[in-house]
């Protein structure tokens, strides 16, 4: 059987993700995406739109955004804790750039980081991980730590914190990430001396 595969170009994706950040999760319509995009509903239709296929498009490009901001992190120069900290710091970055879709989506039944296909550890939590793996291999994070807790904890306290700083007390960008970062790394670099 030939499944109706949707066409979803970037204007009714921007159109989708301005909706969501403007009237949030509970307030997304159809409707609303085609008037923000410009066109009919009924066009919207014909491009095989639905409200959960919207919302599946921007969730996953949000996580290959996600991907490919960790990406220099994960393979550039430096010890696994330098590595660690601009990993946090891209973190941000991509964060900052989806804000307002991330801020938007929130609220939802099942939060955008919980990926459909189960994928979430391998997009979110994995960069993480294989930092602090190699961290305590090359000495320069805390022996003790548990890779997979700590990497999940993480990804956990970074975007909603950062989320939360930057839409209910107005942080500028720079101080979210920095107040962040210079709590968290404390926590996983080895004791001085």
């Amino acid at each position: 059987m030939n499944e109706r595969i949707p066409l979803l170009d970037d204007a009714v994706l921007a159109a989708a993700a301005k909706v969501i950040a403007e009237h949030g999760w509970h307030e997304f319509t159809l409707e609303r995406v085609a008037q923000a995009a410009g066109i009919s509903r009924v066009t919207l239709y014909r491009k095989g739109a639905t409200r959960e296929l919207l919302i599946e498009a921007l969730v996953v490009g949000a996580a290959q955004a996600w991907q490919a901001g960790l990406w220099p992190a994960l393979t550039g120069p430096g010890t696994a804790a330098e590595r660690l900290r601009a990993a946090l710091r891209a973190s941000c970055v991509v964060v900052e750039q989806h804000l307002s879709l991330l801020a938007g989506l929130s609220n939802a039944p099942d939060p955008v980081f919980h990926l459909d296909d189960g994928d979430t550890r391998n997009v979110y939590v994995a960069p993480f991980e294989r930092l602090l793996h190699d961290g305590i291999a090359d000495g320069s994070l805390r022996a003790t730590l548990d890779p997979a807790e700590t990497a999940l904890l993480l990804f956990n306290i970074v975007p909603r914190t950062y989320i939360h700083l930057r839409g209910a007390h107005h942080w500028p960008p720079d101080r979210t990430a920095d107040a962040l970062l210079d709590l968290l790394m404390p926590g996983v670099l080895p004791a001085r001396p």
